[in-house]
């Protein structure tokens, strides 16, 4: 392995223009760009591409590509990268990410459902280096590992990016036409009809529902997303390029995290929008501090959580560490919880991960009848919407989001979705309303 500190620059988004050429870059991107207090939370940022093995999940199986050629393989696509990841293997602890899996799980990872999705299930490619990026101590550093057989780009070649800022290139995004939206409002309230008797019935006690949205682009959505980031400042955003479509992630959500068998989840229950006026702003924020309704759907996926997480976490491990906090985002106030647990010695990340998946705080409860409900009702594939952008590093530490405020970008169309959690106390029009917020604020 080959580590160096590289010239830290505030705005992360230089290094990946560097390599925004190569094959699968990818961005993990904390939104830090020196106008912000550092925080603990949002301190790194990862930048890799050019992986050496790439794996995917589509409609017609499961894929794993090498220097050696594409073969298909009969595995679940977390148990083959698990079995990857085996292989190369590091203790060096002293970043989070050391090189390894960057990628993506679509919400539809399990699903058997006959919905054709504008993306694969999953990518994820292995990646033998990586910058990463230290906000709370100013550093950036360069890491090199040899497992990919000498075959990508030297040590050399790769110090001799990184050691002047790049000048962006000067592309164009533009939107083309109106927004457009899977369901009106008369379309939901039927939707939010059949949920509210579901609950009524006893069958679940929360579901998600989510409507889509798409609009017409023209241009490089690397634009867009540089624009977004300036807009959102979320500490678990994301852009991932492909051969034909990017992710854009603006998540504010930690799903899992785990660092020496230390394990967190942060899960979001409860929105408020932002509001220019001080005042109106302050009260957004109070009325969202002491809403019961949104408090008991946070603790009903905080229950569901600490069951996810019981799977492969000790016993007796498992704490609340915080409950209903507010936390504030330029463009909305969220309620979110902590619950820390340590992972199991027989156990690892794969499976901890794949146990919890979905995350539950974007399905409902009790989970596994939410997800009946959810593919019974929405007509269209989540995609990466209520997924999981996530990193496995050579050195076993893992981190995740769940992608909310997640865009695909394809075909020149934008595509993305919005949605809220509705219980016995739901308002059809209140929770429309808030969708909407999300949506396009």
């Amino acid at each position: 392995m080959q580590i160096a500190e590289i010239p830290y620059f505030e705005d992360s988004s230089c290094y990946y223009e560097t390599v925004r050429h190569l094959k699968w870059p990818v961005f993990l991107d904390s939104s830090y760009q020196g106008d912000k207090p550092k925080s603990p939370i949002a301190r790194f940022d990862i930048i890799a591409a050019e992986p050496f093995i790439r794996c995917v999940s589509d409609a017609t199986g499961v894929y794993v590509e090498d220097q050696s050629g594409r073969k298909k393989v009969e595995k679940f696509p977390l148990e083959l990268l698990k079995e990857i990841m085996a292989k190369y293997t590091l203790t060096n602890e002293s970043l989070p990410f050391m090189g390894g899996a960057i990628g993506y799980l679509s919400y539809d990872l399990k699903s058997t459902s006959k919905k054709h999705p504008l993306i694969p299930k999953m990518i994820m490619g292995v990646y033998d280096w990586a910058v990463v990026v230290d906000h709370l101590n100013s550093k950036s550093w360069l890491i090199k590992n040899d497992f990919d057989g000498g075959l990508g780009l030297s040590w050399e070649s790769l110090q001799s990016l990184f050691v002047k800022e790049p000048v962006g290139d000067k592309q164009i995004f533009s939107i083309d036409g109106d927004i457009k939206e899977s369901l009106n409002i008369s379309s939901y309230n039927d939707k939010f009809s059949k949920v509210a008797s579901y609950i009524r019935e006893g069958d679940c006690y929360q579901v998600n529902l989510s409507q889509k949205f798409n609009v017409s682009t023209r241009g490089d959505s690397w634009v867009f997303y540089k624009k977004f980031r300036g807009l959102n400042k979320s500490p678990y955003m994301a852009y991932l390029a492909y051969d034909d479509f990017e992710i854009m992630s603006g998540s504010p959500e930690q799903f899992i995290q785990s660092r020496n068998r230390a394990v967190i989840t942060r899960p979001i229950k409860g929105t408020r929008a932002r509001n220019s006026d001080p005042v109106c702003d302050k009260n957004n924020l109070e009325e969202l501090s002491m809403s019961l309704k949104d408090k008991a759907e946070n603790l009903m996926i905080v229950d569901l959580l600490r069951n996810d997480l019981a799977i492969n976490c000790e016993l007796g491990s498992i704490k609340v560490e915080k409950l209903f906090s507010v936390e504030s985002y330029p463009n909305v106030h969220h309620l979110v919880s902590s619950i820390t647990a340590t992972l199991k010695k027989d156990s690892n990340n794969f499976e901890l991960l794949n146990d919890a998946f979905p995350g539950g705080s974007i399905t409902g409860a009790p989970k596994s009848r939410a997800i009946e409900i959810i593919d019974e009702l929405e007509e269209h594939s989540r995609e990466i919407y209520c997924g999981s952008i996530v990193y496995f590093s050579f050195n076993q530490m893992m981190d995740s989001n769940i992608a909310i405020r997640s865009m695909v970008h394809k075909n020149n169309t934008l595509h993305f979705y919005s949605g809220g959690g509705l219980t016995v106390d739901s308002i059809a029009a209140s929770e429309y309303q808030e969708i909407k917020d999300k949506a396009l604020n």
